[in-house]
């Protein structure tokens, strides 16, 4: 997917490398606490918001629950974090077609299938919407309900499982939309586009988790 350069052709930096797990465990106990885990957030934002996400990302990381993050857990969720980012950039551009030609829309049917067997982990043909968050969502809530809004949007039916036929209709309406690669200005968009757009967003909020992650 395309981004988007700084104002007037200025390049921005690259952020700043997160504190490394031992760092942020100022007790040296092998294990992070949620105040020492929010002490690795990234600087400069809403205080207020970036406590809310500290401790919904910590409790997502916290895999046992036991109020303390290990090296192990930090790790294992990293990793499901990074694939989920992956696939979800996949699915997203395999709802794209922008191209023209007929190379080009026959490499998007190419991209948008091999999402689709990504999701279908049953191989039933159909995803049912635990195989869409299970392979999607980075393990926080707010990935999960925004998830949550694209896949009910794709599923027109609203039997719980999205077919082929459906994702291909979904494309089509956005495309009928003219649709650019990332979120449009101006146009309140359509039930549709505002759920991929919400969706399209997540994908840069996962990359920031995933990195503000590797403090952990």
């Amino acid at each position: 997917m395309s981004s988007i350069s700084g104002v007037g052709g200025g390049h921005r930096p690259p952020p700043p490398k997160p504190p490394s797990f031992d760092t942020l465990d100022s007790d040296a106990s092998g294990a992070l606490s949620l105040d020492e885990f929010k002490a690795g957030a990234p600087k400069g934002t809403d205080s207020v918001k970036a406590s809310a996400r500290s401790e919904e990302l910590f409790k997502a990381i916290d895999s046992d629950s036991d109020g303390s993050v290990t090296k192990e857990e930090s790790d294992a969720f990293k990793a499901k974090a990074e694939k989920a980012q992956q696939t979800l950039q996949s699915f997203l551009f395999g709802l794209q077609s922008e191209g023209t030609s007929q190379t080009e829309k026959a490499s998007d049917s190419s991209d948008s299938e091999d999402a689709f067997a990504q999701l279908d982990a049953n191989s039933d043909g159909s995803i049912a919407k635990d195989e869409f968050l299970s392979a999607l969502s980075s393990g926080t809530q707010s990935s999960s309900d925004m998830l949550s809004k694209l896949f009910e949007a794709i599923d027109s039916d609203k039997d719980g499982s999205v077919s082929k036929e459906e994702q291909s209709a979904f494309q089509q309406t956005l495309e009928k939309r003219g649709r650019p690669p990332g979120p449009p200005p101006g146009l309140p968009p359509s039930s549709a586009s505002q759920a991929y757009d919400s969706t399209y967003q997540l994908g840069a909020s996962n990359a920031s988790g995933t990195a503000y992650s590797q403090a952990a």
